[in-house]
């Protein structure tokens, strides 16, 4: 069993130009996105975060279990899901202004264990700089590896988005 441990949030993706283009929803965060690649690969692969129960939070944990992930790890709360809100330059590139203060995933807890035959560990990628529950996903992260599980860390971290870079 792999456990990805980190963000699940939605990408609101601009669907033409201009400042008030419509926004498309998109399901994503890197961890979750992991966890899904891994299930549609039909590796064990387990989520561990904490997702709301708003309705973007239930379509995010609908695709993970439609892929094969098992949601046990999951956390649940009444906060409001992460928002990413693209916006494209003229070449197309991205840039993303985040919506995190006081959303679900920010308020994840050390879980009590991980799934049974749990092998590895991956985690990534905002989750790991905003607190509280940065500090907890470092304990888990601590937890794992000194007990011998495999461990991997994805530090792809928006720079716009660390609260405080010195720290």
């Amino acid at each position: 069993m792999i456990v990805v441990a980190g963000e699940a949030l939605i990408d609101l993706v601009p669907q033409g130009t201009g400042a008030l283009a419509a926004l498309r929803p998109a399901l994503g965060g890197g961890p979750y996105n992991t966890a899904v690649a891994l299930g549609r690969l039909g590796s064990p692969v387990a989520f561990c975060s904490r997702v709301s129960y708003d309705g973007f939070g239930e379509a995010l944990l609908d695709r993970l279990r439609e892929t094969g992930v098992d949601v046990s790890p999951v956390q649940r709360g009444a906060e409001p899901t992460t928002l990413a809100v693209a916006s494209l330059d003229a070449d197309g590139s991205a840039a993303y202004s985040f919506y995190v203060e006081g959303t679900a995933d920010r308020m994840f807890a050390l879980p009590a264990a991980l799934p049974s035959g749990t092998r590895a560990v991956s985690f990534g990628t905002c989750s790991l700089v905003l607190e509280p529950g940065a500090s907890a996903y470092e304990e888990l992260l601590r937890e794992t590896a000194a007990r011998g599980v495999f461990t991997t860390l994805d530090p792809n971290i928006r720079a716009g988005l660390i609260p405080d870079p010195d720290a």
